[in-house]
Formats: C-alpha cells, sequence, structure tokens
C-alpha cells in the first residue's frame, strides 16, 4: 500500500497571526493545549469542477444553504472555542464565498476580535466584496488558486470556462483594495510544472506578495490523477523543489514557496525562512466542515472516521477535552522516541512531528506515520543521514 500513494499537504501553512492569547488565563485541564485555529470549509460546495480536488465538493454555481455551515450554531462554537485559545480562523471551501451569508459570517467572527485568512479561488471577489474585506474585516491574507499562465490551460483544470479571467480580476481587486500580502497557489502535476516560472511571472505582474506550488496529493479527485499518472513520484517532487529553490526563486522578485518534510529540507531553506517550515498545526486545531459537522480538518470530508462531532450537537470543549482520537493523537505526537519508521530516529522529530497527519492517513492509515516523501527517501536509502540522532545516546540523556 505504502508504495502506490503520493501525497502532499493538504492545507496551506497558517501565516503568521496574532494567536498571542495567554495560555495562562485559559480554562484547560492539565496537559490539554489551547485551541489557537479553526479551519472553516464554509460550504460543502462549490462553482469550479478542480481535477484534483481533494474534497470533492458538490458542484453549484450558487450558494446552497444545505451545503453550508449554519452561522448561529457556528457562532455558539466560536464563543465557547474562544474560552480555550481560539484566536484565529482559515476560511476555505468548497468555494468559502458561495456560503449565502457569507458576509454575515465574516462580521461575526471580526467581531468576536478573530484574525482570519481567506483561501479562494477568486471567481467571486468583486471590487465590492475586495473593499469590503479590507475594510470593515479582520481578514488578513487572502490566497487565490491559479494553476497555469495559460487562460485555457487553467480553465480546463479548474473545469469551467472563464475561470482564470473571473481569478486574475479578483486578485486585481485585492490588490486595488489595499492587500498586499495575496498569494497565488498553483497545484503542480506533470501537465503544468514547465508553465511554474510563467505562473510565477504572472504573480508578480498582477502585484502578489507571493506564489506557493502544491503539488497535487492523491486523495479525492487527485487520486484518479495518480492512478493516470498524471501526480508527481519521489524524484520529481526532490527534483521539483531543487529547482524552486536554486533556479526559479532567484529569477523573480516576490516571495516564492514550496515545502519538503524538514529532514528532507536545505540547510539555507532553512536559515531563508528562519527556521519557519511546515508545521500541520494540528495539535492547536480543529476543522469545521461545510455539513456542519466537526472534524480533524478537512480531510473529514473524505475519511469519515475522523469526524468527531457536530455543530449544535456536540460541544467544542468536550470534544477537545475529551474525544478519544484526539487524545491518542496527543499521546502518540509528544512521544518522539515512539515514533513510527525513520520518524524515530530523525532529529526534527520534535519539532516535525510526522509533518501533515492527514496526509499520513491517507498514504499509511496512521495519523502519526513517516510522511510519504521522507518514507520513500528511506526506502530508497537517500535520507540523509545527517538529519539522524544517536538514539542510544537520547535516550541516556532522557534517562
Amino acid at each position: 500500500m505504502l508504495g502506490r500513494w503520493r501525497t502532499m499537504t493538504l492545507c496551506d501553512i497558517p501565516e503568521q497571526s496574532d494567536t498571542s492569547t495567554g495560555i495562562q488565563s485559559l480554562d484547560l485541564p492539565e496537559g490539554v493545549p489551547p485551541l489557537r485555529s479553526l479551519y472553516l470549509y464554509l460550504t460543502a460546495s462549490c462553482n469550479l469542477r478542480c481535477r484534483h480536488c481533494w474534497i470533492a465538493p458538490e458542484f453549484s454555481s450558487r450558494p446552497v444553504p444545505l451545503k453550508a455551515i449554519n452561522p448561529k450554531a457556528l457562532q455558539d462554537a466560536v464563543i465557547e472555542a474562544k474560552t480555550i485559545g481560539l484566536a484565529h480562523v482559515k476560511l476555505t471551501g468548497g468555494e468559502p464565498m458561495l456560503h449565502p451569508q457569507f458576509k454575515e459570517i465574516v462580521d461575526m467572527l471580526t467581531g468576536e476580535g478573530l484574525s482570519m485568512n481567506l483561501e479562494t479561488n477568486g471567481t467571486m471577489i468583486t471590487r465590492e466584496i475586495a473593499h469590503y474585506l479590507r475594510e470593515k474585516t479582520n481578514v488578513k491574507f487572502v490566497s487565490i488558486s491559479i494553476d497555469s499562465s495559460v487562460p485555457d490551460e487553467h480553465d480546463a483544470f479548474r473545469g469551467v470556462r472563464g475561470a482564470f479571467d473571473a481569478a486574475l480580476s479578483g486578485l486585481d481587486n485585492l490588490v486595488e483594495a489595499g492587500y498586499t500580502t495575496c498569494q497565488v497557489i498553483m497545484s503542480v502535476h506533470r501537465g503544468n510544472r514547465d508553465h511554474m516560472e510563467d505562473l510565477a511571472r504572472l504573480a508578480t505582474d498582477h502585484k502578489a506578495a507571493s506564489v506557493k506550488f502544491n503539488p497535487v496529493g492523491s486523495i479525492g479527485r487527485g487520486s484518479a490523477m495518480r492512478e493516470r499518472g498524471e501526480t508527481l513520484d519521489f524524484r520529481e517532487h526532490i527534483d521539483l523543489f531543487n529547482w524552486v529553490n536554486k533556479e526559479l526563486r532567484p529569477k523573480v522578485p516576490i516571495q516564492v514557496l514550496m515545502f519538503l518534510p524538514q529532514a528532507l529540507t536545505p540547510l539555507n531553506e532553512f536559515w531563508r525562512m528562519n527556521g519557519r517550515l511546515f508545521d500541520c498545526g494540528i495539535s492547536t486545531t480543529l476543522g469545521i466542515l461545510g455539513t456542519g459537522e466537526i472534524a480533524l480538518c478537512g480531510v473529514g470530508q473524505v475519511i469519515r472516521e475522523l469526524v468527531y462531532g457536530r455543530l449544535g450537537e456536540n460541544s467544542i470543549r468536550d470534544i477537545w477535552f475529551t474525544h478519544p482520537t484526539i487524545l491518542k493523537l496527543r499521546r502518540d505526537l509528544k512521544d518522539v522516541y515512539r515514533y513510527p519508521g525513520i520518524c524515530g530516529s530523525c532529529i526534527h522529530a520534535k519539532s516535525c512531528r510526522t509533518s501533515c497527519v492527514a496526509n499520513n492517513y491517507v498514504y499509511s492509515g496512521k495519523l502519526v506515520f513517516p510522511q510519504w516523501l521522507c518514507n520513500e527517501a528511506d526506502r530508497e536509502g537517500v535520507f540523509p543521514k545527517t538529519r539522524l540522532r544517536d538514539i542510544g545516546s537520547e535516550h541516556r540523556k532522557s534517562g
């Protein structure tokens, strides 16, 4: 099973936000971390038909009330979650702006003092919406998905004609409204990797602050792409990262991002990012799906055993304090000396914590398991020996 899967991060790295609520002031049982972030998958529907989507939402060109989070139930959960540390929300979907009460929800979250990021396909960001977000809300950062500098290729990948022009217009509207932090995200596969430099230049021309390359994963609709041989394998993935790091980045003036597990990341990238590399963040995060279900993260939409409860029926506090899957994950992540496979020998274990646990589950059926790139590197005998610790020495110190 292991060698078949080719996955990468299912979610984006949270941008820096104000999550400074004092832990000492929170009502937390001993050993329970604060719940800092909610990933809100506002809708279970989308106005595009993206070939790679790991959530695979229902297609709809109009808001679908029954496929969207209930605002009142969400507000009750947010108020409760603030007592255990909530400070940040990521708005995503489906397409989050397809929610029929999108503004009402954003206004509520702003009123509750929460900072927000928005992940969108960009097609619904009018000039009016852009100014509203910039001037009246706590949405600090917006990322827009664009997968090619060639309009027809982007539209074909996203499944709707005109998607490219609408997304680019959305980006322009955000920049015109005063956003200086917009990011373009490209879902990379074998069919578009030759367009990455052109996409980076397009993002630069339209005044995005950064471009991020996310290789397509093998979950949801991405699994069909893998079966057709369209996704990147281990060697292609590493080679692409090295090309981005060494060749593309010096050519464009904006920030260029692509991430590897910490153990496979070159030292120069550590220095460039000031040590801020991928951390799944799942120890302080919950997902709320467009169906109203509370889950590990968005992966709950396709892996049902990672759903914990439902808004309006289950308490966020009770789930965070007592759900057996969460408790086991905390225990397993804490005991770095018992991490399976190559993770048990890696010097980055305490900070990496096996990278994205949702990806790990897709790959292996276990939340705590070596990230697939690390596992493949170990299988091929190319895992960096300089990233391995002296296990015997570590156990002597801990004893």
